[in-house]
Formats: C-alpha cells, sequence, structure tokens
C-alpha cells in the first residue's frame, strides 16, 4: 500500500471502522475481529481515554519481515507519504492520539505517556487545549512542546508558495491544510507544555482528534533541530502570513533536511529510535534511552524488507523473522492457518486497492467514455475469488472511495461497473464514436484505447493487473503491465504514470482524505492522479466542518457519488490486513494508520 492520508469513519468516533471477520484452519487465528463498527461514535468534545503503555518483560531482539522499506523521516509530506515508512516511525515519532485494537475495533485515544490531558474547553469557537507531560523529551534530552506543535500548524497553513508542476500555486511546505487551516491562532503557556489551539468562530473541525496525531497520518517533528538547521531563533515566532527569506529557509530544511535518515536529526520521542537504516532492506530500531514511560518488549526491532509474501513465509518457518506483514497471499495464509506453530491475523481493514486514471494525461481527461469502458471491463469478482476469498471469505467489491463495507455509513456506488461486461464497455465506446481497428484496438482519432497500469513490484499485483487485462482485452482496451520497485516511492507521487494500482491506508477519521482527492491548488498534495473536481473539493470541505455525525455521513457519501461521476478511480476491494507470528511472540495483530502489525510493538511478549 501507499500509506494514506486517506480516512475511514468519522471525527465525531472514538472507535473506528477496521475489521472483518477471520476464519482458519490448524493453526492459531484471531478470531472475534468482525461486526459493525462505529455505531457509537465518540462526542465532539467527549472525554478521550488515556492510553498506558504496559509494563512489559525484556524479549531480547524480534525481526520482522514487511513489504517496503523505510525510507523518510518526514513522512508528512506530499513527496514522501508513504506507509512502508509509517511502519518504523509510529514508534519513534510522538503522536498526541494514537490508536488501540480493543475487541475487534479501532479506538482513539490519547497518548497517555505523552500527554496529560487533550480537552475542547470550548465549543463556540472551537478551543482546544492540549497538555504535554512534564517529562516528555526527545532523544536528545530537549523538550516536547508547543513549538513541535507550531512547526506542524506553520508547515500546513504557510501562505507561502512555490509554483507546482501543473503551474498552479502549491505549498511551499508540501503539506496539507487540512484542519490546520480552521485553526485561527495557536498559543504556548506553562513553559511551553500547554498548547491552545482556537479556531475561525465559523470554522469548527470535526476531526481535531486527527491533528498532530497519527489517526490523521501525522505526528510531530523535532522543531528545535529545524531552529538549528534553518538558522531561527524561534520557530513560534515565523507565522503562516509570512512569505519571507525566513520562511523559505524554514520549508527549505522540512521538505529536504528530514528526508532519508540522518540520526543527527531524525529524533525519537518515542519508546523506540531509529539506530539505523540503509533505507532499502533493513532498519533497525532499539529502545530509546531517553523514553520516560515503560520500555517495550523487544529491546530491537529488525526490520528486513521482503516484497514476497511466500519468501517471508519460508523466513518465518525457518525461524530468520519471528513476525511477518506481507501483502495479503491466500495460499500463505492457509499454508501457515494450517500449522499450530504460527498465529495468522486477518481482517478487512481500512486498505483498500483502487486504479486511478492520471486526469492530466488527455487520454483520460477528455475521455470519460474510456474510463467508463475501463470500469465495465475490469472484473473486480475475480480479483476477489482469485486473490482475496481464501484470505478474507467475506471480501467482495468494493463500492465506495470514503467507507468500508464494514462502517457505519456505507453505500454502494459503484455496483453498476467493474463486472467484467464486455459488450457494456464496447458499447459505451462505440456509442462514443470509437471504432474497432485491425488490431482489435478501439481508437478515435488521435486516440487509442491502450495505457498502462503502473504499479509496486508485488506478486499480487502483477496477478491483480493480469485479471484486469483479460477481461478488458476482449472489449477492444489495451492495457499494459509497468512494475517498478520504486513506483510508490517515486514514481507515484510525481504522477508518472497512466493508470496507477495502489492502495490507500484509511484512518479511522475521515478528514484526512481530503489531501488524497482535493484540488491540488486547495490542498490536494496527495492528489497524485491530478483530479479537479472544485464540487469534490467544496462538498468534502464542509463535510470536516459539519459537527452532526448523520449529517456528515450524508455528505461525505454525496463527495462519493461526485467521484463516482467523474470517475478518476475505481475502487477493486478492501484489502485484508495480514500479519503472522511464531505462536510464542504475541499480541500480533494489524492497525494500518497505527504502524501495521508494529503498531503495539512495545508490548509484544513471549508467551508462556
Amino acid at each position: 500500500m501507499r500509506r494514506s492520508k486517506a480516512v475511514s469513519a468519522l471525527a465525531l468516533m472514538t472507535s473506528a471502522a477496521l475489521v472483518l471477520s477471520a476464519c482458519g484452519g490448524g493453526g492459531t487465528s484471531t478470531t472475534e475481529q468482525g461486526g459493525q463498527q462505529d455505531a457509537n461514535p465518540g462526542e465532539i468534545g467527549g472525554q478521550d481515554e488515556l492510553l498506558k503503555r504496559p509494563k512489559v518483560e525484556d524479549i531480547g531482539e524480534i525481526a520482522v519481515a514487511v513489504e517496503e522499506g523505510f525510507h523518510n523521516y518526514n513522512n508528512n509530506i506530499g513527496a514522501t507519504n508513504n506507509f512502508s515508512s509509517t511502519i518504523a516511525l509510529s514508534n519513534v515519532q510522538p503522536s498526541p492520539y494514537v490508536t488501540e485494537l480493543v475487541d475487534g475495533k479501532v479506538l482513539i485515544k490519547v497518548d497517555g505517556d505523552l500527554m496529560e490531558s487533550v480537552k475542547v474547553t470550548s465549543s463556540s469557537p472551537q478551543t482546544i487545549e492540549w497538555k504535554v507531560r512534564s517529562e516528555a523529551v526527545w532523544s536528545d534530552g530537549q523538550p516536547v512542546d508547543c513549538d513541535d506543535f507550531h512547526l506542524k500548524w506553520l508547515a500546513a497553513t504557510s501562505k507561502a508558495t512555490i509554483t507546482g508542476d501543473s503551474g498552479e500555486p502549491a505549498s511551499i511546505f508540501d503539506s496539507s491544510p487540512t484542519g490546520y487551516e480552521n485553526i485561527e491562532k495557536l498559543e504556548c503557556a506553562d513553559n511551553d507544555k500547554t498548547i491552545t489551539t482556537t479556531f475561525f468562530a465559523d470554522k469548527p473541525f470535526a476531526d481535531y482528534r486527527a491533528l498532530f496525531s497519527q489517526p490523521g497520518s501525522d505526528s510531530l517533528l523535532p522543531a528545535h533541530i529545524l531552529e538549528q538547521k534553518a538558522n531561527v531563533p524561534d520557530i513560534t515566532k515565523v507565522l503562516p502570513s509570512q512569505n519571507d527569506d525566513t520562511v523559505k529557509s524554514v520549508a527549505d530544511f522540512y521538505t529536504k533536511g528530514w528526508l532519508g535518515f540522518d540520526p543527527s536529526v531524525a529524533l525519537s520521542a518515542g519508546p523506540y529510535m531509529i539506530e539505523s537504516s540503509d533505507l532499502k532492506d533493513q532498519t533497525v530500531l532499539v529502545r530509546n534511552p531517553k523514553w520516560w514511560g515503560n520500555p517495550g518488549g523487544p529491546a530491537k526491532v529488525i526490520l528486513k524488507t521482503n516484497t514476497d509474501a511466500q519468501s517471508a513465509a519460508q523466513q518465518l518457518q525457518n525461524k530468520e523473522v519471528q513476525v511477518i506483514a506481507p501483502q495479503a497471499d491466500p495460499s500463505v495464509a492457509l499454508q501457515l492457518r494450517e500449522d499450530s506453530a504460527f498465529k495468522v491475523y486477518a481482517a478487512g481493514g481500512q486498505t483498500y486497492e483502487h486504479v486511478d486514471f492520471n486526469m492530466a494525461r488527455p487520454l483520460f481527461k477528455e475521455n470519460k467514455d474510456l474510463r467508463t469502458a475501463v470500469a465495465q471491463c475490469f472484473d473486480r469478482q475475480g480479483l476477489i475469488d482469485k486473490l482475496v476469498a481464501d484470505v478474507d471469505p467475506n471480501a467482495k467489491p468494493l463500492g465506495s472511495l470514503t467507507f468500508m463495507p464494514n462502517e457505519v455509513g456505507y453505500e454502494d456506488h459503484y455496483g453498476d461497473i467493474g463486472n467484467a461486461d464486455v459488450a457494456a464497455a464496447k458499447k459505451t465506446l462505440e456509442d462514443g464514436g470509437w471504432a474497432l481497428g485491425p488490431d482489435g484496438i478501439y481508437t478515435k482519432g488521435e486516440f487509442t484505447a491502450k495505457f498502462s497500469i503502473g504499479f509496486k513490484t508485488v506478486q499480487r499485483r502483477a496477478d491483480t493487473v493480469r485479471i484486469l487485462q483479460d477481461k478488458c482485452r476482449q472489449a477492444g482496451i489495451q492495457i499494459d503491465a509497468d512494475q517498478a520497485a520504486d513506483f510508490n516511492d517515486k514514481r507515484l507521487p510525481a504522477s508518472e504514470f497512466d493508470a496507477a494500482l495502489f492502495a490507500w491506508v484509511g484512518q479511522p477519521l475521515k478528514a484526512g482524505a481530503y489531501g488524497n482527492y482535493a484540488q491540488r491548488s486547495k490542498g490536494g498534495s496527495g492528489n497524485y492522479n491530478n483530479y479537479d473536481s472544485a464540487a469534490l473539493t467544496e462538498k468534502w470541505a464542509a463535510a470536516n466542518g459539519e459537527l452532526d455525525y448523520e449529517k456528515r455521513t450524508a455528505m461525505m457519501n454525496d463527495a462519493d457519488k461526485i467521484m463516482r461521476e467523474d470517475l478518476h478511480s475505481i475502487p477493486l476491494f478492501q484489502l485484508s490486513d495480514f500479519a503472522a507470528s511464531n505462536a510464542e511472540i504475541g499480541p500480533i495483530s494489524y492497525i494500518g494508520v497505527g504502524g501495521g502489525v508494529t503498531w503495539n510493538v512495545y508490548a509484544w511478549q513471549k508467551n508462556s
């Protein structure tokens, strides 16, 4: 998957949609994962629970096989934004709100190790008080404080711009403004340990639990490091309204200085720190010696990249690793479930596979009939039957880009497409003036119904493209496979594709997905396929400020209907979260936005 600022469930909720049931054979399998989520959303301003990491035993070194390596310490900008980095960073970078899996549901809680409290102190205007614990420090001993919050607010709301690739103004910080632009002022008090965010009177923000935090695919970065490197004495004196050399210096380090991994600037304020990384095959986490809370169970966590699910399973069986989190693979799931030496976790989560058309390419921008025909000839049920059903028998073609099937509010807006309907696809093209050529491919004027789908080198995605190619070729549409190991990391954010097959990792809050679909000039920092809809942008922005749960659900479905009408993206299926471990290691589960399988690495123990 590509890590998304895509989201799922709504800000009024403290529990989010994640999990469908897992079923298995002889091996140990997580159970009771299913059921409807979000039935009792948390109230705006309600008192959130605190998460305190447990006291556990030292279990030494643990090796984990993951499908893609860590890339960048600053994962909060459009040029990075990759789930593979979240796997390492979720236990490194501080986050006022965190997620926890309880009885098959993802709950959003205040990180009680980092924060004394987060309180909504006023609803008119919406005002939130964030109190950081006095002992909270970065791994160099400097405090986690208001400077770090201010830096994130500045990066998201700065009025300074550059000219983007499209020629339109773009954020100089390459950051989504969602939610942060609603904040009128951010104030520091109590030796910078209390932060107060006051929202504009007419711009409340329902998903405030996403701000600065993992549930919104965000986190805090060490502002004092940026102050040193950018030669800025006090970051809180740099304001969003500035457009001068100072803010340009700040933005330059923010977008470049934290790329890759440099231990002198990539600090930790979590239970683990990154000791080393080759940014490809291996990243090593060790306990943070400055961590003030209970130390995590593993003393060292070695993240090993393995793009092949079968090979990862072999590593697990050979005891080269103790935990794996590959792409869900039917044969691997069946194989490990039949052996009591392993535990398997499989659940329909927030991650969803989809194909995006690059709407900057004339072939797609000017030919909705072609986009429609492609959607009609896609065989989504074939994908489920051949690639997903053995992992999650409850899976079905996905009918929404905003809700998952087990969420309150889910409506199927795509049921009329993706049904391998060759005749319908051909009729759509012919009604649009396309003619079948002697090579069996349709053409219209300068256009030929031929394009490539780009995707990361993963076997299941290669299989996906082969299945999608079949019926579309029968419909006179040629689809070529365009796989690359660095597709998600390099080519996807650069929009270097005709169409793209990837996954957004949703979150238990909806607002963040705005950045994936909104116009680039209005904060669409993750809008890699250049979708340009003022109607969608306006509808989603309005939904983000709606505090009534039922009204907001209806507005989000209206936003999804706009995208269905435009057909810039085709949802395929809800991707099964999948992880497995040696039976003696646990508890193993999976929360995409929380870091995938490593979300609770601090609690891992050896079972007696």
